[in-house]
């Protein structure tokens, strides 16, 4: 069957429970009260749009019919009649500022054309909608981009971060501070433009503050990003920050694969979060879990909880579902079910190390009917993490024992079930955590690997100095107190199904 997971002034989004499929489901058409609106549909969520506000529809997917009543809206806003140009060359900032700035439990409409714009704010009780082939284009000119000091006046909130602290960055494409309610629906598009301007160039100097976002909310709270293409980011596409009742449903986040530090989509301590029938492939990490580093812990306390992401489908990027480095608040909670992720680097990442402190517990993580194809290294837990830019820490990276202090991270247990490795290139799973806190638990059940043969590279597994290099390997265990193995197969009979070292 079929249900209802989302309903706007414009949209319904809807998601397939006929089976376990991964992100896709058999061919089905769509009508709209008796028309057909869309044929050959085959995801599991999909959205219809161009609905009126306030009004039923009988929607009929297959041999379901749906009764569905749009919500209500207030004043119905389209940007054409407040001189808004759609040349994609006229900056028109001004003028779509002004009409946000009215906006109180209305509905704004962007309908087909090209909007070139420096960055927006948007209020509380705010509706937007971008119609099919509407594209709201970023300014290439930095000087469009108002800088955000990291702190606020009394420096009891932070305003903006860089990699885990606080930071003065540009102003994000579309940003809102302490606000509720905002609803930005449309098969539409918000292009960060960055492919275009120079934010990828020398990406790791600060040229006056860090690069923004495409999408960046702070200290927000029901928050709906649906339906759009979310393209060409300065730096991450979709970064809520400290915000609580989030959903993200029916998106496509994309970036060139060469694009430096431009991850699909990095909830920053946030709670209550919705990740669904969303397609990512970026730069870097597809999906990054994070909860700052040690100051925001010291300072800023505040998890990153409660995570569910269905029915996706992540491509090319570093990781599938990355948790950290940044996750000094800690992460618990997190749920991933019924995704493919192909050709990533990992699948799940988990990258920790010493100096993140006892407060990043990154627990109670469960991946269920998951689908990787061509995947590098299919699970990664490494409380190692190293970059290779950075030089050899001692007490970081060394893999000898270290006294446990308000330095050292936890990672907990963690639960992997129902999960098809195909072609893999390095090996099934390598997970390291430090002698002086062991990975907690994992349990891996029903899991089938195969790999790829024709892939000969030797290559590391993980991020961690000095790391050994492996292909086609199976699992490989170091520093964890319980591993518990049901019904879990490895292709070939010359490699060991898993490898353990002080388990």
């Amino acid at each position: 069957m079929f249900n209802v997971i989302n309903v706007t002034p414009v949209s319904v989004s809807f998601e397939s429970d006929y089976n376990r499929a991964y992100y896709y489901d058999k061919s089905y058409d769509v009508y709209v009260d008796g028309e057909l609106y869309r044929k050959d549909e085959n995801r599991n969520i999909f959205t219809v749009f161009d609905l009126e506000p306030d009004h039923e529809y009988k929607i009929r997917i297959k041999d379901q019919s749906i009764m569905v009543k749009t919500l209500p809206t207030n004043n119905i806003y389209n940007v054409l009649d407040y001189g808004v140009v759609t040349d994609g060359e006229t900056l028109n900032t001004e003028k779509i500022q002004a009409l946000l700035d009215k906006c109180d439990g209305d509905l704004i409409v962007f309908p087909a054309g090209k909007y070139y714009t420096g960055p927006l704010n948007i209020r509380s009780n705010t509706t937007i909608y971008f119609k099919k082939d509407a594209e709201l284009i970023g300014s290439t000119n930095r000087a469009d981009y108002p800088i955000i000091k990291a702190y606020n006046e009394d420096h009891t909130a932070v305003n903006a971060s860089w990699e885990g602290e606080p930071e003065d960055c540009f102003m994000s494409l579309i940003t809102s501070f302490d606000s509720e309610n905002i609803t930005i629906v449309g098969d539409g598009t918000i292009n960060g433009n960055a492919d275009k301007a120079d934010w990828w160039i020398d990406h790791r100097v600060k040229r006056g503050a860090w690069r923004g976002n495409n999408f960046f909310v702070n200290r927000c709270k029901n928050v709906k990003l649906i339906g759009l293409s979310v393209i060409n980011s300065p730096c991450w596409n979709v970064h809520p920050f400290y915000s609580e009742d989030l959903e993200f449903i029916d998106l496509q986040l994309t970036s060139v694969y060469d694009s430096p530090n431009t991850d699909g989509f990095d909830p920053e301590s946030c709670k209550n979060i919705k990740l669904l029938g969303t397609k990512i492939f970026v730069g870097d990490d597809c999906v990054a879990i994070k909860s700052g580093k040690k100051i925001m812990a010291d300072n800023f306390y505040k998890p990153c909880e409660n995570i569910l992401i269905r029915n996706c489908f992540m491509g090319d990027g570093h990781g599938g579902v990355v948790f950290g480095s940044e996750s000094s608040c800690g992460i618990k909670n997190v749920t991933v079910h019924r995704c493919i992720f192909k050709n990533t680097d990992r699948g799940l990442r988990i990258k920790t190390k010493r100096g993140r402190g006892n407060k990043a517990v990154v627990e109670d993580v469960y991946f269920d009917h998951i689908l990787m194809d061509g995947v590098y290294s299919c699970l990664v837990i490494n409380m190692y993490y190293y970059l290779s830019y950075e030089k050899y820490d001692d007490y970081a990276d060394s893999k000898e024992y270290r006294e446990f202090c308000d330095l050292t991270p936890v990672v907990g247990e963690f639960v992997f079930q129902n999960i098809a490795c195909i072609d893999t290139k390095v090996c099934a799973g390598y997970f390291y955590g430090l002698p002086e806190s062991k990975i907690a638990k994992i349990t891996l059940n029903s899991i089938n690997v195969t790999f790829d043969e024709n892939y000969k590279e030797y290559v590391e597994p993980a991020m961690i100095y000095e790391c050994e290099k492996i292909n086609n390997g199976g699992f490989y265990f170091y520093n964890v107190d319980k591993v518990e193995m049901n019904e879990v197969y490895v292709e070939r009979d010359k490699i060991e199904t898993a490898e353990i070292h002080n388990v």
